[in-house]
């Protein structure tokens, strides 16, 4: 396992309020410490069915897979668990308590090809030029760390990451996010909805070569994987 202390942005640590769009979990991990909890997931079971629709749609075998907001490197735990051989897992975190727990937790649990860096994606422009560039990275992957962010901030991200990963040879993006499509209107905390026909439309302006899922958590959710046609 590599480590890097490397930074993008200012990375908040214990009691820093940090942007607003982290702000939601330092407080959960200044509360509860960098457990599951301060994720702000509903229940594992959720991360879960979010992991396994990313992994049925890109190949993560072989690829070196940037995790955005990395939590406590649940998605490295979970491709071990199912024995995805990826080449090497980059674990990207804009809290800091949240990223050592990763680092811990890859330490103790033997993840392989671990490397972690502080980055706030956000506000670091430059953060996915670096990943492809400096870290050889081929997937870049957000699970659940979109969802703090207003769409069209979130839509700027996913711009930025695209413009970097789509010069690579097979680069993907893929991400998920809350869909407007889902039945229920009810309080989703800090997260936010996004439109999904419009998160459609505007991969499709970007290449051809997308899938999207939105029927493993009963349409709550969507992922959109987005493929390089470059080679």
């Amino acid at each position: 396992m590599q480590e890097s202390g490397e930074h993008g942005g200012t990375t908040p640590g214990p009691g820093s309020p940090g942007p607003e769009y982290l702000r939601p979990y330092q407080e959960a991990v200044d509360r509860l410490g960098p457990g599951f909890e301060a994720l702000l997931w509903n229940a594992p079971e959720t991360q879960r069915r979010r992991f396994r629709a990313i992994n049925t749609m890109v190949k993560l075998a072989g690829r070196v897979v940037a995790d955005m907001g990395c939590g406590r490197a649940d998605l490295a735990a979970y491709l071990r668990e199912r024995g995805v051989a990826y080449a090497r897992y980059v674990g990207i975190e804009g809290v800091a308590g949240l990223l050592e727990a990763s680092r811990a937790r890859a330490t103790s649990e033997s993840l392989p090809g671990c490397e972690f860096l502080a980055i706030d994606f956000v506000a670091d422009e430059s953060a996915f030029e670096t990943l492809v560039r400096n870290h050889g990275v081929e997937v870049i992957a957000f699970s659940g760390s979109l969802n703090t962010l207003r769409q069209k901030d979130a839509q700027r991200v996913l711009d930025r990451a695209w413009d970097a990963v789509s010069r690579v040879p097979g680069g993907v993006l893929v991400f998920n996010f809350l869909s407007d499509r889902h039945e229920s209107k009810g309080e989703t905390g800090p997260a936010h909805r996004f439109k999904t026909d419009k998160m459609i439309a505007r991969a499709l302006d970007k290449t051809p070569m997308i899938r999207v899922r939105t029927d493993y958590l009963s349409g709550h959710d969507a992922t959109i994987a987005m493929t390089a046609t470059r080679a």
